[in-house]
């Protein structure tokens, strides 16, 4: 081949090369759209609400009581109350009610303890109890976490409840039960002195004391109408040294709101120190049970107290239900323990049917509701679930228990 048509053949091969790499180089064409299509319909998630918590066969209550220790006779006379109750309403939301009672053993430990059994190997919607304010704040420190509503029978200091939502009582406080029993040293005794007297181991006493103090010398208008504190502790029995410099200032009264054993040993010594009838003695609502006057006897002749219940002071046809039925099952008086276990049991059984559920707030919701007619009239919850009623004022006369009046809120 010639050298002009080696140049010629060299020159078409370089044009073939580059025209080759020009075709697979050039971006490639865009494909033709698909065509559009309409969008799948997305099935509408259908709202399930959870299915409500399954009534069980059978509904157990708690109840945290001092069945024995120095508060026994307080905790037999609200179980009697409370299964008195339970006589007459077995039943809630179509299913039979347990009682499930633990003994705390009147120690605010030991209350704490059972209303942990309650709640963790029981399984109770609800808890009656604790008719002692001591344990009554020890066991509710307890319900209140784990959220299960409670009603304390007769417990009254205002600690027991407060800041506690799940927590109620079936009683009046002490703010209250002080006002009234001031009310009735002043108006009805036309007392211008008085002696405190206190057991200081109970929250009970000192609180109640507190709110006596600060009545009676707000409606005497005198600052220095008391003219004394003496204390003691629970279990002293010589009250000797405190009597003797009491009866050396020679009040009108001695206001001691102590438990039914020291409040014996008081009116006995009194008695034997020549401070009665002279100088009367007053306390709260803890003097209502058998064993006071029974313990005291003739010495007990004068003593006025304020309480959550007398039988001659309500007459209407629930109150008639409670008093014949306790007298007819126990054939004994009933007082303060046992009406406020009878109306505490009560209000709970009707919160829970109103609430339809055994649910815990539920049953919470219903309570901060109620406007229940018990033993003691109508019964309603202030905002820190503190029963709103009448104090009756109680006299010893004859060696009875004598209704004077009722002081209302």
């Amino acid at each position: 081949m010639s050298a002009h048509k080696k140049r010629i053949t060299h020159v078409l091969t370089i044009i073939l090369l580059v025209s080759v790499l020009l075709t697979s180089c050039a971006p490639a064409a865009p494909a033709a759209p698909e065509a559009e299509q309409p969008a799948a319909e997305v099935p509408a998630v259908e709202e399930v609400a959870e299915p409500e918590a399954e009534i069980p066969d059978v509904i157990k209550i708690g109840v945290n009581e001092t069945m024995t220790g120095w508060g026994a006779p307080y905790g037999d006379m609200t179980w009697k109350g409370i299964q008195l109750a339970h006589e007459h309403k077995p039943e809630v939301l179509g299913k039979p009610i347990e009682l499930v009672l633990v003994d705390n053993k009147s120690e605010k430990s030991e209350s704490a303890i059972a209303a942990q059994r309650l709640v963790e190997v029981e399984n109770v919607v609800a808890v009656i109890g604790v008719n002692s304010s001591s344990m009554a704040m020890a066991q509710n420190e307890v319900l209140d976490k784990a959220k299960i509503p409670a009603i304390g029978p007769a417990c009254t200091n205002p600690l027991v409840t407060l800041d506690k939502p799940y927590a109620y009582r079936a009683a009046f406080i002490d703010p209250f039960q002080g006002w009234a029993a001031a009310k009735f040293a002043t108006e009805e005794l036309g007392a211008k002195t008085a002696v405190m007297l206190i057991d200081i181991t109970l929250d009970y006493c000192v609180g109640l004391g507190n709110y006596f103090r600060e009545n009676f010398i707000a409606m005497t208008g005198d600052d220095h109408s008391v003219l004394g504190y003496f204390s003691f502790q629970t279990g002293d029995r010589d009250f000797t040294a405190q009597l003797t410099q009491i009866k050396e200032l020679d009040p009108d009264i001695v206001f001691a709101p102590n438990e039914y054993a020291e409040e014996a040993a008081i009116l006995q010594q009194a008695k034997q120190l020549g401070l009665t009838p002279d100088i009367i003695f007053m306390a709260g609502d803890s003097a209502d049970v058998p064993e006071l006057v029974e313990i005291a006897g003739e010495n007990a002749e004068g003593f006025v107290y304020t309480a959550q219940f007398h039988p001659d002071g309500y007459t209407h046809p629930e109150a008639v239900k409670f008093v014949e039925g306790f007298r007819e099952k126990y054939g004994i008086e009933p007082e303060t323990f046992s009406v406020t276990g009878y109306d505490a049991y009560l209000i709970m059984i009707d919160a829970i049917e109103r609430a339809g559920s055994t649910n815990p707030d539920a049953i919470k919701a219903a309570l901060d509701e109620t406007d229940f007619v018990g033993a003691r009239g109508e019964t309603r919850f202030d905002e820190e679930g503190n029963a709103i009623l009448g104090c009756p004022v109680i006299e010893i006369k004859d060696g009875k228990k004598t209704f004077r009046y009722i002081a209302e809120p």
